[in-house]
């Protein structure tokens, strides 16, 4: 048990599995830096940039639950393989419109959309998959070395993307993306599925299955994370409007902002063993929510580049710490159920339930008002949960 956190990827079929994922997840940021690069090119007003945000996230609550329970009935190859695919498709043909020069705000919203439906059908299976490729005392760390190659590529993604934008345009961005999905493509293709898992006609669903989805602890747990995700969207809904149109800054700074949230999550990620611990769970949760929320108050006030950095990289050391805690207690839940993918579904629908509606709220709040309040207004929210959450935990009896 006192094996380096880097063990998972001692086994060969985790390695060529994390690369991929590694490699797509890179394309992922540097389209994110070239599609809000885009948008803010074609519209000025924060709520139509915020859309964006809001169009990659909508699917999610409404396809992941049912492609989980698809994947639970033994379909998941066929499901990754499909959303792999869709979104490998309009990606190429997003870099080909904005190669064309016909890209507009419709088809960008459009294709943000379709590029939300890949990974909302992808994500319940994949998180499935990646602990299933390792022996179970190694579950937790196979979850946490891939959070810890995701937010790696946040720190590379976006720098690439910005260096892609200035040297060859947006449209290369998203021909790079495109080319990223191949590797898990191919993995998926000739990803040995465990026979078990494939053989529809062994699997039968009780009702004893449906229970942990359905429990009132577990249902406080969903109203935390949609609670929580509301206000955090506002930085993912806000920080190109506050970079690209108030700041005016440079591709290369843009892509940089990104580039920061992800450092501060790398320093999360090498802290993470003390951090993550299973019996501070719910006080790294806490202090992880008010981090974030001044992250989100700096980038509300912040006067210029250098304090933006600042706001990013202090929201990327709360960022990973929320987001891989709420993944693992949403995965300890499911007990000795057969729905693991579906119960992944439930915690992706509420996760991004929160991020679409925030999107959507933080934007018009910002037409309406300003950016700025839109973000004081949700660092506000988002630190008063963290503060009471820790409250809970000092006082006894209150958990």
């Amino acid at each position: 048990m006192n094996e380096s956190v880097w063990s998972p990827l001692k086994i060969s079929v985790y390695r060529s599995f994390w690369i991929c994922a590694f490699l797509s997840n890179l394309g992922t940021w540097i389209q994110d830096v070239a599609a809000s690069w885009v948008m803010t090119h074609l519209s000025m007003s924060p709520l139509i940039v915020s859309l964006l945000s809001f169009t990659g996230s909508l699917p999610v609550l409404f396809l992941s639950i049912p492609s989980g329970y698809v994947s639970d009935l033994g379909h998941r190859r066929k499901v990754l393989l499909f959303a792999q695919g869709l979104m490998f498709s309009a990606a190429g043909l997003l870099a080909y419109l904005v190669w064309q020069e016909k890209v507009t705000e419709v088809s960008l919203l459009g294709l943000s959309l379709v590029m939300g439906i890949g990974f909302a059908l992808t994500n319940p299976a994949f998180q499935s998959v990646l602990t299933d490729l390792v022996p179970t005392p190694m579950q937790a760390q196979a979850v946490l070395v891939y959070y810890m190659g995701i937010n790696i590529t946040r720190v590379l993604g976006p720098t690439l993307g910005g260096g892609i934008l200035s040297g060859f345009g947006p449209s290369a961005a998203f021909l790079v993306n495109s080319f990223s999905f191949l590797g898990l493509i191919l993995f998926f293709w000739k990803w040995p599925v465990k026979e078990n898992l494939t053989e529809k006609k062994n699997i039968k669903i009780a009702e004893s299955d449906w229970k942990p989805l359905l429990s009132l602890h577990n249902m406080k747990l969903w109203v935390e994370i949609f609670c929580v995700t509301f206000f955090a969207s506002s930085l993912w809904a806000l920080y190109p409007t506050r970079g690209r149109i108030e700041m005016q800054l440079s591709s290369l700074q843009y892509g940089s902002l990104l580039g920061f949230l992800g450092l501060g999550a790398c320093i999360s990620a090498i802290l993470s063993e003390k951090i993550m611990q299973p019996h501070r769970t719910q006080k790294s949760l806490a202090g992880s929510y008010v981090i974030y929320a001044v992250g989100i108050l700096l980038l509300g006030l912040a006067p210029g580049y250098l304090y933006v950095c600042a706001a990013m990289f202090f929201a990327g050391i709360g960022w990973l710490v929320l987001s891989t805690l709420m993944n693992m207690s949403s995965r300890q839940i499911t007990g000795a159920s057969q729905l693991k993918a579906t119960m992944l579904g439930v915690f992706m629908a509420v996760f991004y339930a929160g991020m679409a509606l925030g999107a959507i709220t933080w934007g018009a709040v910002a037409r309406i008002g300003s950016t700025s309040l839109a973000l004081i207004v949700a660092a506000t929210g988002l630190s008063l949960i963290g503060f009471y959450k820790g409250l809970k935990e000092l006082v006894p009896g209150k958990n």
